[in-house]
C-alpha cells in the first residue's frame, strides 16, 4: 500500500473498523473503474496514529485530517504498525477482509501479487533492479 492516503475510517474501537485507503496506481491492477480499497477490520481492539513527537491520536476524523501517507506495513506480534511519512499508525484486530472500492472482495495474495507485479514493472522501466 505504498504512497497510500487514508480517506476514510469508520466504526468503532473495540468494534469493527472500515478504513478508506486511495492508492490509484495499485487500483488500477485490478478490473473496474475506482481508485482505492476498503478494509473491513473485525474485533479491532486499537487504531492509534502517532506523529513523530506528537501525542498519539485514535479519533478517525481527527487521524484522516493528518492526511497520513503509507509507507510500509509490518506485523507485529498483534497488531499492525503502518509506516507513514509523519508517523505511525497501530492497528490490533482479530481479522481483515479487502475489498476494492466497487465492492468486490480480494485476497491479501492478490493485493501482494499485484503490488510486487507493479513495483517489478516500474523497476524495469526505470533501469531498478
Amino acid at each position: 500500500m505504498h504512497d497510500g492516503g487514508i480517506e476514510a475510517i469508520r466504526g468503532e474501537v473495540p468494534g469493527i473498523v472500515s478504513i478508506e485507503v486511495s492508492i490509484q496506481y495499485l487500483r488500477e491492477q485490478f478490473p473496474g473503474e475506482g481508485t482505492g480499497f476498503r478494509i473491513v477490520l473485525a474485533n479491532c481492539g486499537e487504531l492509534t496514529y502517532r506523529e513523530y513527537d506528537s501525542t498519539p491520536v485514535t479519533d478517525f476524523d481527527a487521524i484522516v485530517a493528518l492526511a497520513p501517507e503509507i509507507v510500509s506495513v509490518e506485523k507485529c506480534e498483534s497488531c499492525v504498525v503502518v509506516n507513514c511519512v509523519m508517523g505511525t499508525l497501530t492497528i490490533c484486530y482479530e481479522a481483515a477482509a479487502i475489498f476494492l472500492d466497487s465492492g468486490e472482495e480480494i485476497s491479501l495474495d492478490q493485493l501482494a501479487a499485484c503490488s510486487k507485479s507493479y513495483w517489478n514493472a516500474w523497476a524495469a522501466a526505470n533501469g531498478k533492479r
